[in-house]
């Protein structure tokens, strides 16, 4: 049956958990953990860490304001216990208000792009004592820090229990010195290998904030090497801009011209087109030859065949000559400057897999794509239709994120890790899910996915006559190549590692809602 609030479905999950790893009943090997731990609060956690005193085994991180949940201690033990070769936990968390648990906070696993843009850990994480060293080489005292003074006010605040909201230059040091050092020391911002993540997560609530939570913004993206950003550096690589378009020379051209407008770095372009009629084609080439009677370059590679998506985007690869491929759609507008060296830059990253952009609706401010996620009933857009000017979800639609999948419209990778994922499957995704089953395989070769809504372009994605046909025969492939999706990718059912299994499940709602399931 369904919970009617969250807070019935939180009340029954915690009667679960306490049963599982508190009391009487908790004398399991999953709990029975002898790892001594110690919680200390962001206002003290600097000082605490350098204050020469022997460490526990594991520590637990917590904002000031709000409570541990009654389990989460030996939850984490548990964690660290079953996964020897993690160093570092977080967990997801919920408000409490007049005793009504509200406001859930289910967060991604480990995401080192939305972490490079956010502090999605939030109010609790947990961290391995031993590695510690990484943090204070040479066990540094606070004394080496600080005045003697400030210190004991510290510790006479710490056993009053008085609340002091970390400041800037805490939050800054919590978040870069401690949690981004840990992570890139455990291979967080490396490629994975297999299914593990190098840095843990609790999808259980483990923390009641007594305000609404909220993550802390602090970018590290300006000042981490993991995400620095350089125009200067993205002048170096070659990007080939694959566009495969039939019977569309005007969209074709109001597409290829935003390109030449308002992309600053060097790039070629390569038209693929399966049959278009012969005036279209004439248009066509006029335009192409037109682009290479400037500055630009320009191919058109023409071959009359059924529609195949995953067929054009592969022979636009064959013969591109860059570093990195970007596969868009000729209904795709851009309509500022930036868009393709922030896109070349992070798809640069030895750990990025595939990069994307939002899109929006023409002419609006609505969200077309901010990513795909996989539910139950297979991949689903999240926050389609939705208002670009309100925040949705702890900022997603503003940040630069991790996703499974991205839409196939706008679409970067480096042309090393396309070939390693053999391209596009021409055989079992002609039509649909093209992008979907390309993005999981980059994914499950051990690379993260990135979108970057922090920016975005215009897909106009029109309805003509010649792409009514299309739609018409993609329609009809649809579930032939769901079924082909799911059965080429069991672990990705349903199962996706940037989408919380507590979320819901249903394809038809755009927003981040708790699914509110509970056994009756």
């Amino acid at each position: 049956m369904k919970a009617k609030t969250y807070h019935e479905w939180f009340l029954r999950r915690r009667e679960e958990l306490m049963a599982r790893f508190t009391g009487e009943n908790a004398g399991t090997s999953e709990t029975d953990q002898s790892a001594s731990v110690e919680v200390v609060r962001f206002s003290h956690l600097k000082n605490f860490i350098l204050s020469g005193e022997n460490q526990p085994d594991i520590l637990i991180a917590c904002d000031d304001d709000g409570e541990l949940t009654e389990y989460a201690i030996p939850m984490i033990r548990a964690f660290f216990a079953a996964h020897p070769n993690v160093n570092m936990v977080y967990g997801d968390e919920d408000q409490i208000s007049d005793g009504i648990f509200v406001s859930p906070w289910f967060k991604s696993d480990w995401a080192p792009d939305t972490f490079l843009s956010t502090f999605y850990f939030g109010s609790v994480f947990a961290i391995r004592s031993s590695t510690l060293g990484l943090i204070n080489p040479g066990k540094r005292t606070a004394q080496e820090f600080e005045p003697e003074s400030r210190i004991l006010e510290d510790a006479v605040e710490e056993q009053e229990a008085r609340r002091t909201e970390p400041d800037s230059a805490l939050r800054s040091w919590i978040y870069g010195k401690l949690c981004l050092k840990v992570a890139q020391a455990d291979g967080g911002f490396s490629r994975r290998r297999g299914e593990e993540m190098p840095v843990g997560h609790i999808p259980e609530i483990l923390f009641h904030a007594n305000e609404k939570p909220e993550a802390w913004d602090a970018p590290l993206i300006r000042d981490s090497l993991t995400g620095r950003f350089s125009q200067e550096s993205a002048t170096t690589r070659l990007i080939s801009i694959i566009i495969p378009s039939k019977d569309n020379p005007s969209l074709l051209e109001r597409c290829l011209r935003s390109i030449i407008t308002y992309a600053k770095v060097p790039y070629e372009l390569i038209i693929v087109d399966n049959g278009s009629s012969e005036e279209n084609r004439r248009r066509t080439q006029e335009l192409v030859d037109e682009i290479n009677a400037g500055e630009m370059s320009a191919v058109y590679l023409y071959k009359e065949m059924p529609f195949n998506m995953a067929r054009m985007n592969n022979m636009g690869a064959a013969c591109a000559n860059g570093e990195m491929l970007l596969f868009l759609h000729d209904d795709v507008e851009i309509r500022k400057s930036g868009w393709l060296s922030h896109l070349s830059e992070k798809a640069k990253l030895p750990y990025v897999g595939v990069v994307g952009i939002k899109l929006l609706y023409p002419e609006s401010n609505l969200i077309q794509h901010a990513g795909i996620m996989s539910v139950a009933d297979g991949p689903v857009y999240k926050l389609q239709y939705k208002s670009n000017g309100e925040t949705w979800y702890h900022g997603f639609n503003k940040g630069v994120r991790n996703v499974l999948a991205l839409s196939g419209a706008c679409m970067m990778v480096r042309s090393e890790v396309f070939a390693e994922a053999g391209g596009f499957d021409e055989e079992h995704f002609p039509d649909c899910y093209t992008n979907v089953d390309f993005c999981y395989r980059v994914y499950e070769n051990g690379y993260y996915n990135v979108v970057r809504n922090n920016m975005y372009l215009y897909y106009f994605d029109p309805v003509s006559k010649e792409n009514l046909e299309t739609l018409e025969q993609r329609e009809k492939s649809r579930p032939a190549e769901l079924n082909a999706l799911k059965v080429l990718h069991p672990l990705r059912n349903g199962n996706d590692p940037f989408y919380h299994k507590d979320l819901t499940q249903d394809s038809k709602e755009a927003r981040f809602l708790p699914s509110l399931e509970m056994e009756p």
